[in-house]
Parts: structure tokens; C-alpha cells; sequence
């Protein structure tokens, strides 16, 4: 008899474990390419790689990143990105992160604050997130 206790206390325990851990979240594949993706944009504009980052920007043209555009873009350093808060779409083909990045420009250092809300879309075509809105304006 206690040993039947026993084997229907066992299997509670396991079956309340069982549903305990199905319960979790387990990300998707688009959502740890979203991770990946924006991490990779905050280095790229931390180390000044522009080429990196204008292709995050689904509108951006090469024929944005001109010279004399390049040259005037070395002038800012970012010394400070911070993600304020992100939310991802139930459908997972979107995301809205509100960040904010700190910058200067090395002729009068000066920091500014630069608020963003970057909307970040799913591209099936390309199997990537892009960015929907422009490159930020720095000034």
C-alpha cells in the first residue's frame, strides 16, 4: 500500500514537472536571428561601420553612403547605445525597440541624446530583419 503511495506521488511530481517545462518559452529561429541582428547593428554603429549598418536599413540606397556623406558621419562617435524596451509582434514578423544612443562630435565634444523608435520587419525574401525606418541623423 505505501509503496503504491509512493508510485502515485512519483507520478504526480513528474507529471507536474512535465507540465511545468512544456510551459516554457522556447525562442524561434527569427527570434534569435532578431537578437543577433540587433546586437550586430549596435556594433556597427559604436565602431563606425557604416556599410554594416546602412544594410540594415531596408529603404537605404548604396548611393546614400557617399563619400562626402561617409567623411561627415566619421565626425560622430557613439559612445552610449541603450535599448529603452522592445516589443516583438505576437506574429513574431515584427518588433518596435525604443533606443537611445549617446553621440558626440569630435570637433566640439559635446554628447547628445538621440531617442529612436526603430521598427524592425521580418524579411521572408531575404531570411533577415531589416530596418523600416532611415539611418538616424546625426547633427
Amino acid at each position: 500500500m505505501i509503496n503504491d503511495q509512493l508510485r502515485i506521488i512519483k507520478f504526480l511530481i513528474l507529471a507536474f514537472i512535465a507540465i511545468l517545462t512544456s510551459s516554457c518559452a522556447i525562442p524561434s529561429q527569427e527570434m534569435k536571428d532578431f537578437e543577433k541582428s540587433y546586437r550586430l547593428y549596435e556594433k556597427a554603429m559604436r565602431w563606425q561601420d557604416y556599410d554594416v549598418m546602412f544594410g540594415f536599413h531596408k529603404n537605404a540606397k548604396k548611393s546614400d553612403l557617399t563619400a562626402e556623406n561617409r567623411k561627415r558621419l566619421k565626425k560622430f562617435r557613439v559612445s552610449g547605445y541603450h535599448v529603452l524596451f522592445t516589443r516583438i509582434n505576437p506574429d513574431e514578423q515584427s518588433a518596435t525597440q525604443m533606443i537611445e544612443i549617446k553621440y558626440y562630435n569630435k570637433d566640439y565634444n559635446v554628447v547628445r541624446d538621440l531617442t529612436l523608435t526603430n521598427l524592425w520587419e521580418w524579411s521572408k525574401e531575404k531570411e533577415r530583419w531589416e530596418l523600416a525606418n532611415p539611418v538616424p541623423d546625426f547633427r
